[in-house]
């Protein structure tokens, strides 16, 4: 099995720290890992060919005039999509894959939704750990092989507003309080989905604003599995 990532973009999501983590977590996995800090490869059908998993670690342009923050072409994303509906997997976490390639609305249909806030960071903060809350992850599906034997937990960190594609297979979500933006109090907003993109598996979660996000016993065991899962490896 051949897991492709792109590590790249946005410096201030650190991308670099997690695709060692993401090359690890793979490795251990089974899987053969290519990294890239270009989207290029994409833009290859033969490139892509023997591609079982694609990582996105890579977060778009806040600007329009911040363009070496890393946006994709059209090229790129066509090569994605074509790449996807071919059956590669793509499995990814948080705004490396969720606020990523904000130019480009069908890569968010692709992946099922596009992160918009993070309440009290709505979406822009000078103080990023002013940002953190400590809020509920509850379980939807407890028996999807994602979430088997995984309970509700709380977790510390960004919570991710995001719009959603009303198809996704919701596996676990939180609630806003309201404590923040008093309109959205009681709001439910997906936090792990898998969907389909014809023959390909998406997997996401909005979790995993640092790398100890993704260190939590049971994110950790979310994203493992999750890959697993877009890969077709169970």
């Amino acid at each position: 099995m051949k897991a492709m990532l792109f590590c790249g973009g946005w410096e201030g999501h650190s991308p670099e720290i997690f695709r060692a983590w993401a090359d690890d977590l793979l490795t251990r996995e089974g899987f053969e890992v290519v990294s890239h800090d270009t989207l290029a490869p994409l833009a290859d059908a033969d490139a892509m060919a023997d591609v079982d998993l694609i990582v996105p670690i890579w977060s778009s342009a806040r600007s329009a005039h911040r363009p070496e923050f890393g946006n994709m072409t059209k090229a790129e994303e066509d090569g994605l999509l074509a790449a996807v509906a071919r059956g590669t997997g793509v499995a990814g976490w948080h705004g490396h894959m969720g606020d990523a390639f904000r130019d480009r609305p069908t890569y968010h249909f692709l992946i099922g939704g596009q992160f918009v806030a993070h309440p009290p960071g709505w979406p822009d903060n000078p103080v990023p750990s002013d940002d953190f809350i400590t809020y509920d992850v509850t379980v939807t599906r407890p028996a999807h092989p994602i979430m088997e034997g995984i309970g509700s937990f709380k977790l510390t960190s960004e919570q991710y507003y995001m719009l959603v594609d009303p198809s996704n297979e919701v596996l676990a979500t939180t609630t806003f309080s309201g404590d923040h933006l008093w309109w959205i109090e009681g709001t439910v907003i997906p936090v792990v989905w898998t969907r389909r993109w014809d023959r390909g598996r998406i997997f996401y979660t909005s979790i995993g604003h640092t790398l100890d996000d993704l260190k939590v016993p049971q994110v950790s065991e979310i994203v493992r599995r999750g890959a697993r899962w877009a890969a077709k490896m169970h």
